[in-house]
């Protein structure tokens, strides 16, 4: 079952997918957990920032996150050619953006959310193998 993506143009794996919805979902968590972590942190002087970057669970959620994605990042890196896998990251941006919008109620207006739908639209036609 674990079938790479070579030039032929065979499937990825399970493990591939699972990896791509756990990249998606880290990436997400660390942006959020940070814009959280640094909204706690406004006003603060540069010099306090580090120690308190440090202290604030936030920070480190958005560590985690990170770290979840790297992993995630080398699973697919091994299933997938770099030039197939890395456009396609760009999903995280449309997750990112929603997740902004509900959870921090950051406005996004109607262009930004057609920026969105070009994005997404780029990905399925990076998805679709040309025969």
């Amino acid at each position: 079952m674990n079938q790479r993506i070579e030039a032929g143009g065979h499937r990825p794996s399970i493990l591939a997918g699972v990896a791509w919805t756990f990249l998606v979902v880290c990436e997400t968590l660390a942006q959020v957990a940070l814009k959280a972590a640094g909204s706690a942190m406004e006003g603060m002087p540069p010099e306090a920032w580090l120690w308190a970057a440090a202290a604030n669970g936030w920070a480190w959620i958005g560590v985690i996150g990170y770290l979840g994605s790297f992993a995630a990042w080398m699973t697919i890196l091994d299933r997938m050619p770099l030039s197939l896998g890395f456009p396609l990251t760009s999903i995280v941006y449309v997750s990112v953006t929603a997740a902004s919008a509900v959870l921090f109620g950051e406005h996004v207006g109607a262009l930004r959310w057609a920026g969105v739908a070009i994005i997404i639209a780029g990905i399925v036609l990076l998805g679709t193998e040309d025969d």
